[in-house]
């Protein structure tokens, strides 16, 4: 299963770091980015777009599939750390618009930062 949580995104980033006796300092060098920013990023406090997660896992001699796995086995679907998980299907849903409308809005980003 794929995360959609980038502190996910950052551990796994880690895990890789420490498969490969590798600093976050050397993963920043190799990237061109300050240490400060890569640590942003292994917290999970700096959102990564498709290129810069395929450059890292290129550096790092990894996959972007094994970057973006959650080893979970849990969904977080519906579960936030700030209020708990949502059971009533009303909440749900009202979650799911609300990403979905979250999801335009980056795509309509993405397509006006081209």
């Amino acid at each position: 299963m794929y995360t959609t949580n980038f502190a996910q995104v950052g551990r796994n980033i880690q895990t890789a770091l420490s498969a490969n006796n590798m600093t976050q300092q050397k993963l920043a060098d190799e990237l061109g980015i300050s240490k400060q920013v890569m640590s942003k990023i292994i917290k999970g406090n700096k959102a990564i777009n498709v290129g810069e997660l395929s450059m890292i896992a290129s550096v790092l001699g990894t996959t972007t599939d094994q970057l973006l796995t959650s080893k979970e086995v849990v969904s977080d679907e519906f579960c936030f750390s700030f209020m708990g998980r949502i059971r009533r299907e009303s909440t749900k849903d009202k979650v799911a618009v609300l990403r979905s409308a979250i999801e335009e809005i980056r795509l309509l980003e993405e397509l006006d930062n081209e």
